[in-house]
């Protein structure tokens, strides 16, 4: 081979030489590229990953506040219902309270007027407390000096001559001595009809449902009289208060 040829050949190994640096060169290049895309690769599927955990995250959540929001609901149709009854539990309280509030004032009226009857009673007592002390002494002379059934003057002037002249009241008690027969139930019937607010029709009814007597009447409730025919709420209020006062 000679020098020229020798030195072709060289070059072209040169030229080869420079080929294989540069392909590997270019294929380390290449495998940097590769290495770089799967680093880059493993990290999207981390965060795909990531992505796919905070999602099924999310979705039980939501599953969890559908089912918090169904039990919600549940629970707001029984706060309504409770919420509707105690409405009506209240308009039935204030209803009671307004008839209670009328009873009331009616009971302040009664009070007020049985009040100032007391007060006109024992100022009558007051005024006539030396009359009524003296009119047992006096009729007890008058019996002892008659023997015949005396009349209601003669008793009458005899406390006249005394203590001045005889209230009616003195002479209506003694026209209702022992010498006169009185009927019973004349007598319960009067003092029936002496209650506030008692007429004949209501004395009567409580004659005869065995009410005849002020003791009777002290034993009895007003709820009881109100089974009566005739009466109210404010009638057998009064009547069994009026009983309580007699001793």
């Amino acid at each position: 081979m000679s020098d020229s040829e020798l030195k072709q050949a060289k070059e072209r190994l040169m030229k080869l030489w420079d080929a294989y640096e540069t392909q590997e060169r270019e294929l380390k290049t290449a495998l940097g590229r590769v290495t770089d895309l799967e680093e880059r690769q493993r990290d999207k599927e981390r965060v795909i990953e990531t992505l796919r955990e905070l999602a099924e995250s999310k979705d039980q959540d939501l599953r969890k506040l559908e089912l918090d929001r169904s039990s919600s609901g549940k629970e707001v149709l029984d706060l309504r219902g409770r919420l509707e009854e105690t409405n009506r539990q209240l308009e039935l309280e204030r209803s009671r309270f307004k008839k209670l509030f009328v009873l009331t004032q009616e009971l302040e009226s009664d009070v007020d007027r049985l009040g100032k009857e007391l007060d006109e009673r024992d100022r009558w007592f007051r005024d006539n407390s030396a009359l009524l002390e003296q009119f047992p002494s006096v009729l007890g002379k008058r019996l002892g000096m008659v023997s015949e059934r005396p009349t209601t003057l003669s008793i009458a002037g005899d406390i006249q001559t005394s203590n001045g002249p005889a209230p009616a009241s003195v002479a209506s008690a003694t026209e209702r001595t022992t010498f006169e027969r009185i009927d019973p139930e004349k007598e319960a019937m009067e003092r029936l009809r002496a209650i506030p607010g008692v007429d004949d029709t209501r004395a009567r009814t409580l004659l005869s449902a065995g009410y005849g007597s002020m003791e009777k009447l002290k034993t009895v409730s007003p709820f009881e009289l109100l089974k009566l025919e005739g009466m109210t709420p404010t009638i057998a209020r009064k009547i069994t208060e009026h009983a309580k006062t007699f001793s």
